[in-house]
C-alpha cells in the first residue's frame, strides 16, 4: 500500500506500522478494557432488569434495547479501529442501531403518559415550543408555541422517526458503493459522500428537532421519570457519532491529523473518530445507567400502573 493512502490499511499493514509505538498499543489495549466493561455492566443491567420485571413486560425490552445502544456503538467502534477495512461496515451497524432507539425512545416517552390520547390530554394547557435546536432556533419569529394535537404529535414523530429507515438506506448505498471503491471519505462535488453525508445529517437533524420538541414538552410531566437522565446520554451518542465524524472530515481536508506511513489523514482521522467514540460512549453507558437506575421520589404524581419500583435492603424505592 502507497504512502499516504485515503484507502483503509489492512490489518497485516496496520499491525506493521504500530508495532513498535507503544502509546498506540498502550491505547488499544485500555480500549478493549473499556469496551469489554461497557459489555459487563449491560448484562448487569438486563439481570437487573429480568428480576424487577415481569416476562413479557413491554418496558423491559424497550429498556433493554435503549441501554444497549452504549455498548454496540462503542465495541462497533473498538472493532472499526482494530479492523480499519471494517469502519464502513461498523458505521453502518451503529447508524442502525441508533435510529432504532431513537424510535423506541419515542415510544417509551409516550407510554410513560400511558398512550398518545393521555399524552395529548395532560399537555392541552401547555404551549410545546417549537424554535428549539437543532434546526429551528433561528426561525423563533415564525414558529409559534403551538397546542398539542393529535396531528402535530404525529408530525413530531415521523420527524423523529424517519432516521430509522433514510439513514440506513443511505448508509447502505454508501457501504455498496464503498465495495466497488466508488466512495471515498472526500469533500467534493464529484464525490458521492458530500451527497450521502448531507442527506444523512439532514435526516439526523430533522429526528433530532423532532425527539427534542417532544423531550421538551414531557421533562416537567415525566420528571419522577428522571427523563433527562434517559435522554441525555441518547443525544449525547447522536451528536457525537454524527458531528464528530465531521469534524474529521473536515480538518482532514487540511491535512489534519497528519499522515503517518499509509494511513492518510482521512484514515487516521476516521481511526481517532472511533478512538474517541469508545471513550465517549463508555462514559455515556455509566450515565444511562444511572438514568434508568436511579432513586425515585417519594410523589403522589408517579404513575404506579407505569412505573416498576422495588425496595432494596435499606427500604429505598428505585425505579428503572
Amino acid at each position: 500500500m502507497s504512502n499516504c493512502s485515503d484507502d483503509f490499511p489492512t490489518t497485516d499493514v496496520f499491525y506493521s506500522e504500530i508495532s513498535e509505538d507503544v502509546p498506540i498499543i498502550v491505547f488499544l489495549a485500555v480500549a478493549s478494557v473499556l469496551a469489554i466493561s461497557s459489555l459487563a455492566i449491560y448484562v448487569e443491567e438486563l439481570f437487573f432488569i429480568h428480576k424487577h420485571y415481569q416476562t413479557g413486560d413491554q418496558r423491559a425490552w424497550k429498556i433493554t434495547v435503549l441501554l444497549g445502544l452504549y455498548p454496540v456503538v462503542c465495541i462497533m467502534s473498538l472493532i472499526s479501529v482494530l479492523v480499519p477495512t471494517s469502519s464502513t461496515l461498523m458505521t453502518l451497524m451503529s447508524a442502525c442501531y441508533i435510529s432504532f432507539c431513537i424510535y423506541i425512545f419515542i415510544m417509551m416517552t409516550i407510554e410513560c403518559y400511558g398512550g398518545p390520547d393521555k399524552m395529548i390530554g395532560t399537555l392541552a394547557d401547555d404551549k410545546v415550543i417549537l424554535n428549539t435546536p437543532p434546526c429551528c432556533c433561528c426561525l423563533c419569529c415564525i414558529l409559534k408555541p403551538i397546542t398539542l394535537t393529535r396531528k402535530s404529535l404525529k408530525t413530531f414523530e415521523i420527524l423523529a422517526m424517519q432516521v430509522m429507515f433514510v439513514r440506513p438506506i443511505v448508509l447502505f448505498i454508501a457501504a455498496v458503493m464503498w465495495t466497488d471503491g466508488r466512495y471515498n471519505n472526500k469533500i467534493s462535488v464529484d464525490e458521492p459522500y458530500v451527497y450521502i453525508t448531507v442527506v444523512s445529517a439532514i435526516s439526523t437533524l430533522l429526528s433530532m428537532y423532532g425527539l427534542i420538541v417532544i423531550f421538551r414538552a414531557s421533562r416537567l410531566h415525566l420528571k419522577h421519570y428522571h427523563l433527562a437522565l434517559k435522554f441525555v446520554p441518547l443525544q449525547a451518542t447522536i451528536i457525537l457519532v454524527n458531528l464528530q465524524r465531521l469534524v474529521f472530515s473536515i480538518l482532514a481536508e487540511r491535512d489534519i491529523p497528519e499522515c503517518i506511513g499509509s494511513r492518510g489523514s482521512r484514515v487516521r482521522g476516521e481511526n481517532l473518530h472511533n478512538a474517541l467514540l469508545v471513550v465517549e460512549t463508555f462514559l455515556l453507558c455509566l450515565l444511562a445507567r444511572k438514568g434508568y437506575r436511579t432513586q425515585s421520589p417519594d410523589s403522589d404524581e408517579i404513575l404506579e400502573d407505569t412505573t416498576v419500583a422495588y425496595t432494596n435492603d435499606y427500604g429505598t424505592n428505585h425505579t428503572l
